[in-house]
């Protein structure tokens, strides 16, 4: 559809009468509003305070430039927040704050990632030139993978716009197209974990950490928005989406001590 409109809008000879130009221009109108609903639809967004080469890439790229609050990410769609760090990564390793800023993100969307737009030999150079040793900076980068972050390093700005917008389309408008095979005859615990990581923002990882608690899926069925939110990793939005799953319902009229059988039994 954009292509017809800019052929039309760039195109137009000279030599057309008025009738075909009504036709045209009634098309054209018609082409615009479609063009304006799609993106609209896409929520394809940008941080207006992103490098403005970043802009430029990720705006023929389809991107919209807004504001984007904290926690949503520099790059973002109804699925995806991508967070991209560039000279503000080593200043990040004494910075909490954007720990937070991380988790924060694993909480409004469900899938995240950190994008690195800077080779790791660049850093390197950096790091000697600040006098922070490189065995710090490897446990920083150790910590990002253990909060579910390995950062992507890609040095080139235009390479990091496209992985982005892929990243993106993979997600939001294409099938999975990884083959898993279903295993010959599952085991009761392989049901219970395809369950439990069907939930809301539960992957491999939080499953364990969940199973680890509540063994099994009649236990986690009984647990409350509250006590959920004590295990590492699980905010108040997740815990709550995941108890108004179990409960088949709305929990959002319910007290946080609250979980699908009333409170929990303290004996």
């Amino acid at each position: 559809m954009l292509g017809l409109l800019r052929y039309l809008t760039d195109n137009k000879p000279s030599w057309v009468d008025a009738a075909e130009t009504v036709v045209e221009d009634s098309l054209v109108r018609h082409l615009k509003e479609k063009v304006a609903e799609e993106m609209m639809g896409r929520h394809r967004r940008v941080d207006h305070r992103e490098h403005y080469t970043m802009l430029s890439y990720l705006g023929d790229l389809g991107f919209e430039v807004v504001h984007l609050p904290t926690g949503k990410g520099d790059v973002a769609s109804t699925r995806v927040s991508i967070e991209r760090k560039e000279d503000d990564l080593v200043p990040s390793l004494f910075d909490d704050r954007r720990l937070r800023q991380l988790g924060a993100m694993r909480e409004s969307t469900e899938f995240s990632y950190l994008i690195v737009t800077k080779s790791y030999e660049d850093i390197k150079q950096s790091l000697r030139k600040q006098k922070i040793t490189e065995r710090t900076f490897i446990s920083f980068i150790a910590s990002l993978c253990a909060v579910g972050y390995p950062p992507i390093f890609i040095g080139d700005r235009f390479d990091a716009s496209l992985l982005m917008a892929k990243i993106v389309d993979k997600i939001e408008d294409d099938k999975p197209r990884l083959y898993v095979p279903r295993p010959k005859a599952p085991t009761p615990i392989e049901y219970r974990n395809a369950v439990i990581e069907g939930l809301p923002n539960v992957g491999p990882k939080m499953r364990r950490r969940l199973t680890k608690i509540y063994p099994s899926i009649r236990d986690l069925c009984d647990a409350t928005v509250e006590e959920l939110t004590n295990i590492e990793g699980i905010g108040k939005s997740t815990a709550e989406k995941i108890v108004a799953v179990l409960d088949g319902g709305s929990v959002s009229h319910l007290p946080a001590s609250v979980g699908r059988r009333g409170p929990k039994s303290t004996e």
